[in-house]
């Protein structure tokens, strides 16, 4: 009969979060998946991989690290009769351990110089992961009954924490990026950075610090953690690239623009010159190939209030000074010739997960049919790293089983979303739960590139718990740095095609820019007022909602009012829904259509180029 051994791992949510770079971010799930697959593979050479239930992988070749598969946190695998479940625990346990430490030691040695605290930073990863288990005895009830005892007994034991005293505490500074552990860069090392012994740029790069970065061992393990197949190419985009890549793509067209290469040369001769490590702002490409005269260089190099952070670490005042200067000159000169006065300092974060899983599962009854849906899952798995790098630019930094967390270009995010959520609901029409097959809902949170990390996160987990309410469900939420943050939600087939139809009304300019606003200010009237009063004051507020539509007029273009239909499609969601919600999703739809107008040469310039 055999038993039902499930293992989780964690720390998940909180330490893939504790990031202030994209890299930060990516390599923690990036290790987080790779732990999980070599405690999986081990365990699976234990009891042969078709025991191995989830993940479902079907190839001992995508329990590798070194492959581009995810693995979420848990694993589930069926004990032969004839072994200890035990034993197959400890056979997982010893086989992430070794993977960590081959992953850290691999890390560590690239990190150079006296300041180093290493046997502190080797006891903070040794105790990174957590590793719980639990086996239940397949009995009458078969693989069902056994599996759900097992997650009720998975669920108590995560409630059952067993702390030991840590070895490696100190009275010195906790890490920048969480402040959870002790730094392990000696305060030496910082001392003579503010004395001006030592240059900032030592710090960076012997160490992959900031100038005043505290960095415990995890920290640096990000930091200085490298893919293991491809660890001089692996990409990684930041998020003030992601908010210009718009632009890369407007430039593609102009290619072969002499005078556009002269000024883009120019402007990275003016860095260089002053003593800005440009070298240390390249991206590589996955494929290798430079689709844009700006490549390979990130793309924060386009936003003018990124500048004073490049000059950083110039300690000659003077030479910092008259290079940020010339360097605001090049760069105005490059985007006069773009055509993009200012560029659009917004990119979005996209978090998915399924809806209704847990039901799903529940409904497979053997092994087998588990397995179909755990492959099922590394299907949608898979596709989701093509359709959010390949076919929307972005970067994805995490996919395992129903999971995505990914980067993406602003005016890229909701298709994006929508094809994600339609491959997922295409590949799980097979295993229908109760109340419905699953789906997938979708949070997009909008966010300034210069806004910090962990904030830009929790705005995007916010949409994904607004949509996940509804399930089946896309939510927008964007947060501009001022005012209140706007948020949508809706179904599928619902929010996202409204929010297609006002794009492409802003875009042909049949709704005015300011209609939105208006409309969101005239929704206060209903703040306050209750009991017998609301129903009027509701009614009143629609139609002058309707007036205030009526009277506007398009101020970039040569129609003088709003068409008709047009009106009346808008009209129709002033009923359906609210002044608020449709003000809402006008706003949403605006900075859509500004980032896709950024990324797009209108046809006279194109030509004229």
């Amino acid at each position: 009969m055999g038993h039902v051994l499930i293992v989780a791992l964690g720390p998940v949510q909180d330490f893939i979060a504790a990031a202030r770079r994209s890299r930060d971010l990516w390599f923690g799930s990036w290790l987080l998946s790779a732990l999980s697959k070599a405690a999986a593979a081990a365990m699976a050479g234990e009891c042969g991989l078709e025991s191995l239930v989830f993940p479902g992988f079907t190839s001992p070749k995508d329990l590798g690290i070194e492959e581009p598969t995810s693995a979420a946190n848990k694993i589930v695998i069926r004990v032969p009769d004839r072994k200890d479940p035990a034993k197959v625990a400890r056979k997982g346990w010893e086989g992430l351990d070794q993977a960590l430490e081959g992953i850290r030691d691999e890390a560590f040695k690239r990190i150079t110089g006296p300041y180093f605290i290493r046997p502190r930073a080797e006891e903070q990863v040794r105790d990174l992961m957590e590793y719980v288990w639990v086996s239940v005895p397949e009995r009458e009830g078969g693989y069902p009954e056994a599996r759900d005892r097992a997650e009720a007994l998975l669920a108590a034991r995560k409630n059952t924490r067993l702390w030991g005293r840590v070895t490696w505490g100190d009275e010195v500074p906790k890490s920048s990026i969480d402040g959870e552990r002790e730094s392990v860069l000696h305060e030496d090392l910082f001392d003579k950075v503010l004395k001006g012994d030592l240059s900032p740029e030592h710090a960076r790069q012997a160490y992959g610090a900031g100038p005043k970065e505290r960095l415990c061992g995890v920290g640096l393990l990000k930091r200085n953690g490298r893919h293991p197949k491809n660890p001089e190419t692996h990409h990684f985009l930041s998020t003030g690239h992601l908010a210009a890549w718009p632009i890369y793509k407007r430039v593609e067209s102009l290619q072969g623009d002499v005078d556009l290469v002269d000024l883009w040369t120019r402007y990275l001769k003016v860095l260089k010159n002053a003593g800005v490590p440009v070298e240390d702002l390249v991206y590589v490409q996955p494929d290798g190939r430079r689709r844009c005269l700006f490549d390979p260089y990130d793309g924060s190099l386009l936003f003018e209030n990124r500048l004073p952070d490049l000059f950083e670490e110039v300690t000659d005042e003077w030479k910092k000074w008259e290079g940020l200067r010339e360097a605001r000159e090049a760069l105005a000169k490059v985007l006069e010739k773009v055509g993009v006065k200012t560029p659009l300092p917004y990119y979005a974060i996209l978090v998915a997960d399924g809806d209704r899983m847990g039901k799903a599962i529940e409904q497979q009854k053997t092994v087998q049919d588990h397995r179909r849906l755990s492959q099922a899952l590394d299907g949608f798995a898979r596709k989701a790293q093509l359709i959010v790098e390949r076919e929307h630019g972005g970067e994805l930094i995490y996919s395992g089983g129903d999971d995505v967390l990914a980067f993406v270009p602003l005016h890229r995010a909701v298709a994006c979303a929508r094809e994600l959520a339609t491959d997922f609901r295409e590949r799980l029409k097979e295993f229908p739960a109760q109340g419905g097959t699953p789906t997938l809902s979708a949070g997009i949170g909008i966010s300034h590139f210069m806004e910090p990390l962990r904030t830009a996160l929790d705005t995007a987990r916010e949409a994904e718990t607004l949509a996940k309410r509804e399930r089946d469900s896309l939510a927008v939420i964007v947060d501009k740095r001022s005012g209140p943050a706007v948020k949508v939600v809706g179904r599928w087939g619902t929010l996202d095609e409204e929010l297609d139809d006002y794009v492409w009304m802003h875009a042909n300019e049949y709704v005015p820019d300011g209609a939105a606003y208006d409309l969101r200010e005239l929704t206060r009237l209903l703040a306050k007022p209750s009991g017998d009063l609301r129903p009027s004051l509701e009614k009143l507020v629609r139609k002058e909602a309707e007036r205030i539509l009526r009277r506007k007029r398009p101020e970039r273009g040569t129609k003088a009012e709003i068409d008709k239909k047009i009106l009346d499609r808008i009209v129709e969601r002033l009923d359906r829904t609210s002044v608020e919600e449709v003000a809402n999703r006008l706003i949403v739809a605006r900075l859509l259509v500004q980032a896709q107008e950024e990324a797009t040469m209108p046809a006279g310039e194109e030509d004229a180029a």
